[in-house]
């Protein structure tokens, strides 16, 4: 089991807790300022229990209550409304240290699911409503070297979306940390300093993420990413299935090994008996660890989980076949080689990943 030290996880849970403190008041700041919703449904969107909870967060956050804080923006406009996005608001993400983000956005750009998710240009999209409704979306943009997003309240509430996207793109970390102990690595040192600030991105959402690792087992991307596509087809009716959809399917009519299918099977199966929401943390971790036991789910499988899903940050695939021949070594090479990049070792992946993409480049170049 791949899991973090106690000192780690203790650094990486205040990193995260000092991003989800700044958000907080963010969010809090732009329901109050940029809508003139009740303060019960601000309350409800900043996911606090009732506006007597929202004034004890507003005077602990700006030393003002929460009527108070928003008289002093009487000029608020109605809810902003966008043909794109419908009733929203718009939040600063607050990001400690480098961030590289056409890595991220390549990343994701890579993996998008039709109908679901658009990349393009630095700017990320995800419907949040059901398949056939009206759309509703989730935008993540950089602007002038910062990350922004625009959060509906039409769907869902705003600091359920914005806990998502600070799941998928990584917030929870410094940067700085990371990269100072990662320049010190003979193999890693020079893609560190020309690329500070890779991000993991995260999962947007858990068993969606636990169900494409199976499908990304022993292929491309590209094909993973097809795969994923053609279950969203067969089986969601536009959206990612839900786990009791795959349950009793014949997933391997999409394309892939029989053993292979039937992991995806009994893996949803699982997620639904015990109503599992597969976020990061121990649980998730625990549930990673149990499926060993499936046939069809194998080490690279769970470590993928452990990276995108636990967001375990020493998390790494070290059979995998591109980490492999990056680094021209065996599984077992690989692992003793990265335990010179402890703790960090799912960053460390990010920069194999990183170094292996441009040498594809250069031989295709060459061609």
């Amino acid at each position: 089991m791949n899991m973090a030290t106690p000192e780690i996880a203790q650094q990486v849970s205040a990193a995260n807790h000092k991003v989800m403190d700044e958000l907080s008041c963010r969010l809090i700041k732009a329901l109050l300022t940029q809508t003139k919703l009740p303060l019960g449904q601000v309350a409800n969107h900043a996911g606090l229990a009732n506006p007597r909870a929202l004034n004890r967060a507003t005077q602990r956050l700006f030393n003002a209550t929460a009527a108070n804080l928003r008289a002093e923006h009487a000029d608020a406009n109605e809810l902003a409304k966008d043909p794109l996005f419908g009733e929203a608001i718009t939040v600063e993400l607050p990001v400690q240290g480098p961030y590289d983000l056409g890595w991220v956005f390549d990343y994701l750009a890579a993996r998008a699911l039709e109908g679901i998710e658009t990349v393009k240009d630095h700017h990320y999209q995800r419907r949040v409503s059901p398949a056939g409704a009206s759309p509703v979306y989730v935008h993540v943009y950089a602007q002038k070297r910062a990350l922004h997003t625009r959060l509906p309240l039409s769907c869902g509430s705003a600091q359920s979306w914005l806990a998502r996207v600070v799941r998928l793109f990584d917030l929870g970390v410094d940067s700085r940390v990371i990269d100072r102990a990662l320049k010190k690595a003979p193999v890693l040192g020079a893609s560190v300093a020309a690329a500070p600030g890779l991000r993991v991105p995260g999962a947007w959402d858990g068993f969606e993420s636990a169900v494409r690792a199976v499908l990304g087992q022993q292929v491309s991307v590209a094909r993973g990413t097809e795969l994923a596509n053609r279950m969203i087809e067969a089986y969601g009716g536009g959206d990612f299935p839900a786990p009791r959809q795959l349950v009793d399917q014949e997933i391997a009519e999409l394309g892939m090994p029989g053993n292979r299918g039937r992991a995806i099977s009994t893996l949803s199966q699982w997620v639904a008996q015990q109503s599992l929401a597969l976020l990061e943390g121990e649980d998730t971790e625990a549930f990673v660890e149990q499926i060993a036991s499936i046939k069809g789910i194998g080490p690279w499988t769970q470590n993928y989980m452990r990276l995108r899903i636990v967001k375990n940050v020493d998390a790494f695939p070290h059979n995998d076949w591109v980490v492999l021949k990056q680094l021209q070594a065996t599984p077992a090479q690989a692992l003793k080689l990265s335990a010179h990049w402890h703790p960090w070792r799912a960053y460390a992946l990010m920069h194999i990943w990183r170094m292996a993409g441009l040498e594809r480049q250069r031989r295709k170049n060459k061609l």
